[in-house]
């Protein structure tokens, strides 16, 4: 019963310290953010804001192609491959580094993360040249990426999967389009 009464007076002192301090102030300061509004990852926040952990993150990309998936702790980046290399090859395509640039501002906005680059192909081809192809491919957006300043904060990793885990049936060409692309998985640190 006493540690109850003890915390009753501490919470008391801690409530009268807090007017006090505005009082002598003139004014209150309002610290906190609107319930359901989203903080702005790299923009301060004021002690007793409250945050919400594992809030989906929020990634804005300026292309009709790419498809974003928030989920609870992460986000992903599904980029198609024909906007970032020619079939069976594995150098970016000039308008790629665009694309890449424009993700790299995004990831500059969220500060600290670690960031997954998943290569994905088709099934044309033998197992073990597709598995390869795809990871020279995710190594290739990661090479980029890490080259753009201002991403400190930012843990890159790579991971050529190949032809497993398909988008689509690899029956027809337009399938097969869809299975060749690379995922970019991030997840932000939240301290």
């Amino acid at each position: 019963m006493y540690p109850l009464v003890e915390r009753i007076g501490a919470i008391m002192i801690v409530c009268s310290l807090a007017i006090s301090l505005s009082a002598c102030t003139g004014k209150e300061k309002d610290t906190t953010a609107a319930q359901g509004e989203p903080i702005t990852p790299g923009k301060p926040i004021e002690p007793g804001t409250p945050i919400t952990p594992g809030k989906p993150i929020s990634i804005s990309i300026d292309n009709p192609d790419v498809k974003v998936t928030p989920e609870k702790d992460r986000v992903t980046l599904q980029l198609p491959n024909k906007l970032l290399f020619d079939y069976d090859s594995d150098t970016l395509r000039p308008e790629a580094e665009k694309l890449l640039e424009q993700i790299g501002d995004e990831l500059k906005k969220i500060g600290k993360a670690n960031v997954e680059i998943q290569g994905y192909t088709d099934s044309q081809g033998s197992e073990q040249y597709n598995l390869a192809l795809s990871d020279r491919r995710a190594k290739a957006v990661e090479h980029h990426l890490a080259a753009i300043a201002g991403l400190g904060g930012i843990t890159l990793s790579t991971r050529g999967l190949g032809e497993t885990n398909p988008a689509a049936p690899n029956d027809t060409e337009e399938h097969r389009e869809q299975n060749r692309r690379v995922e970019i998985i991030i997840q932000p640190i939240i301290q």
